[in-house]
């Protein structure tokens, strides 16, 4: 019975996982009953380590267990919370969004795996939490719970992660700021401040960059990397200088955006020297507080950054804006170094902009993963008429996505896959494959196969024989 049990158990916990709130709703087959309030500030915005709230029911109601195939026979309550023990701590959150007697559910699920200490019994109130894990937040995307737990819980005196603890009183009283060097905006990683900081963590080796901001964005003091923390935390700033960052400040920045009082609506963090991780960490904060992180505005039709020397990080800022943007209609992103990792973000903005007809991603050294991903995005793009990717190196196995999704896209009137001049890169086998697409997509009228030196006679006479006969085609080889 018992492997039954633990058999349900990780389906119910791999069916769950994964997971937002209105696709829970329907999984489980449980209707909203949160009031308007609660509407408005969904409980899953709340931060992950906030107690069960001892008012709200104990176990779920009956009418809110999951149908088949989750709910099962004789499946106890105590069972479905060790169902959920096995289920992510992101889900978990999301969770919370579905009924209250779920969010009280969830609630103590979260508050067991991130708060409980060994033998102690499950925290109840706020003031009673003292250990807190922020490697399982930060994993889940929610970094910024770790500033929010500065504040709100005063007896908190430990941090974990990555096989480390985090003295949080230590930290408290550390000297994090290093005095010398650039004052614009200093390091947190050199100096009289690392060595501080890192007297505060004990553990094996380096601690890991994750875990230093935990600790200052929790609870330093002063000035660090050129922000004010311990007010940030505070929610006294409400002017922010968001120019110059390195990663140790964009992500410092990441982790207080949640605990800022004063809404940011507008910033510019582009050209800050970001890496992929630090940039999707803060679109994902900045998509969930609705901040704009690339200095565009929400009511402009033009979006202009070619030219600018923009990397992969930009990008994903970009795309980040992009899914916010009713207005926009053309994008110009050429002659700029955003990589495969800046086209999938365009390409996961592509999926959701339904504004977006003109999009130019020239020159911007993508290839195949990058090709592919705006390949899967053209297959549910229903507004983009105007695609440039020339001059981008794209071989035979990213033309060929891009023509399975030439069968598909239906809207599509204009495609430049110029290669580079003086390295282009579709051979045969990919002008073949879009040959094959042109055959059924008979709304594409103009295609740029210029500059691929790897395409012989046999891909372009397949190309030309596929349009051949249709008035007013523009076929450029």
């Amino acid at each position: 019975m018992n492997r039954r049990f633990q058999h349900i158990q990780h389906a119910i916990a791999s069916r769950l996982n994964g997971k937002r709130a209105p696709e829970l709703c329907a999984l489980i087959g449980a209707g909203g009953d949160f009031g308007s309030a609660e509407k408005h500030a969904p409980p899953n915005a709340e931060p992950a380590f906030v107690p069960e709230d001892v008012e709200a029911p104990q176990q779920p109601a009956s009418s809110t267990l999951p149908p088949e195939p989750l709910q099962q026979p004789s499946f106890s309550a105590d069972a479905m919370e060790a169902a959920l023990g096995l289920v992510d701590v992101a889900t978990l959150a999301e969770l919370k969004g579905v009924t209250r007697s779920w969010r009280a559910l969830a609630q103590r699920v979260l508050c067991s795996r991130l708060c409980r200490r060994g033998g102690q019994p499950v925290p109840t109130r706020l003031d009673q939490i003292t250990d807190l894990d922020v490697e399982q937040l930060i994993e889940a995307g929610r970094p910024g719970d770790a500033a929010v737990a500065g504040r709100m819980l005063p007896g908190l005196a430990r941090l974990h992660g990555y096989g480390y603890v985090v003295d949080v009183a230590a930290v408290r009283a550390a000297d994090l700021q290093n005095g010398a060097g650039d004052m614009r905006r200093p390091s947190l990683l050199h100096g009289t401040a690392k060595d501080a900081l890192n007297s505060c963590i004990s553990g094996e080796g380096e601690p890991p960059l994750e875990l230093t901001i935990a600790a200052v964005a929790c609870a330093g003091s002063g000035i660090v990397c050129g922000f004010p923390v311990q007010q940030l935390r505070e929610g006294g700033v409400t002017v922010l200088n968001l120019s110059g960052l390195q990663v140790a400040a964009a992500m410092l920045v990441a982790y207080f955006f949640p605990a800022m009082s004063v809404v940011l609506k507008n910033c510019n963090l582009l050209k800050n020297s970001l890496d992929v991780k630090s940039a999707t960490m803060l679109a994902k904060i900045g998509a969930e507080k609705g901040i704009m992180l690339s200095g565009m505005t929400r009511d402009q039709s033009l979006a202009y950054f070619s030219g600018q020397n923009l990397r992969p990080a930009d990008a994903i800022l970009i795309a980040s804006d992009l899914k916010f943007m009713a207005v926009v209609t053309t994008l110009f992103l050429s002659n700029n170094s955003i990589g495969d990792e800046g086209a999938k973000a365009i390409a996961e903005a592509l999926k959701v902009n339904a504004v977006l007809t003109s999009v130019d991603l020239q020159a911007n050294s993508i290839r195949d993963d990058g090709a592919k991903a705006i390949a899967e995005a053209l297959k549910v793009n229903a507004v983009v008429t105007e695609l440039w990717l020339g001059g981008n190196n794209i071989p035979d196995e990213g033309a060929k996505a891009i023509a399975e999704a030439l069968k598909v896209n239906a809207v599509l009137t204009s495609l430049d896959l110029a290669g580079a001049l003086f390295s282009g890169r579709i051979g045969d086998d990919g002008a073949k494959a879009i040959a094959e697409a042109l055959k059924v997509n008979a709304v594409l009228t103009k295609l740029n196969l210029q500059y691929n030196s790897n395409m012989g006679d046999a891909g372009k006479k397949a190309v030309q024989d596929a349009v051949r006969g249709r008035s007013g085609y523009v076929l450029e080889l």
